[in-house]
């Protein structure tokens, strides 16, 4: 199956009605920096993962959410469905943002998308984990970039893209400059950029139902996450983590219990 939207024109226009939801989904997004010191990733420490429920009455959903995110994906139980993801991602204005616990990446406007089985998301923002939060038959890989979407109805689909060390990874090379300044400005401009470019790889993906991956662990988010890793060099992955603080170096959150869902399965018949 071609992942290309075989009517374009109508993706492009109903994006448009989303521009002004995603403007605010950023700057809730920044407003995350606020919450930088109240969780935290390293193991024994008050704010670990395991406490995120505990520690704000609006995280509850940490602890007691039934359709957690991340969870190790079993490739032979997986299910085969139907491939139903397209995607049509454009340039447009962005931003790089260092939340503290992650560095961001922020389109600003009409961005492009991907449609879900006929639900349209318009893409708003991606991010990095080192290492991966999601596994594959329990391997971890060395990061894991998100591509934060949303239909403009407050749900969420997220497209996740594994990284093993190897060749730099061109996207974090055309940024780098602008990234080791992260430190000192917080916000710089990146230009132009298309999600396009970063092209996840493979063409087998995996689909579940979940929740966010940071507090406040929302669930009702949909997870479309490619198989095959795409490489990052060693210099990249230290790059990332010398921009936030000791403590956010390494921002996975452990796999959560994968309860009664079903993980599906499907491939594309073309490369993207």
């Amino acid at each position: 199956m071609n992942p290309t939207m075989t009517n374009p024109n109508l993706l492009s226009t109903a994006l448009v009605s989303l521009i002004a939801f995603v403007s605010i989904f950023s700057v809730d997004a920044s407003r995350r920096l606020a919450d930088v010191q109240q969780f935290g990733y390293t193991t024994g420490a008050p704010n670990e993962p395991t406490k995120w429920g505990s520690l704000r009455a609006d995280w509850k959903t940490c602890e007691t959410g039934k359709s957690q995110s991340p969870i190790n994906l079993d490739e032979m139980q997986a299910d085969i469905i139907p491939a139903d993801l397209k995607m049509t991602y454009k340039d447009a204005p962005a931003k790089i943002v260092n939340e503290g616990f992650d560095i961001n990446i922020e389109w600003q406007g009409d961005a492009g998308g991907i449609e879900i089985n006929g639900t349209i998301y318009g893409l708003v923002h991606s991010h990095w984990h080192i290492p991966s939060e999601h596994t594959i038959d329990g391997k971890k890989f060395d990061a894991e970039l998100h591509l934060v979407h949303s239909n403009g109805k407050e749900e969420l689909a997220v497209m996740a893209c594994f990284y093993t060390i190897g060749e730099p990874d061109p996207l974090l090379q055309s940024l780098a400059d602008k990234i080791k300044t992260l430190g000192g400005t917080k916000v710089t401009d990146a230009g132009t950029i298309s999600a396009s470019n970063i092209k996840c790889g493979g063409l087998k993906y995996f689909r579940y139902m979940g929740s966010l991956t940071t507090p406040p662990c929302a669930e009702g988010v949909t997870w479309t996450i490619a198989a095959k890793a795409k490489t990052i060099s060693e210099e990249q992955i230290q790059m990332i983590k010398g921009a936030v603080p000791r403590e956010f170096q390494e921002n996975a959150r452990p796999t959560q219990a994968l309860g009664g869902r079903i993980v599906t399965q499907f491939d594309f018949a073309e490369e993207q």
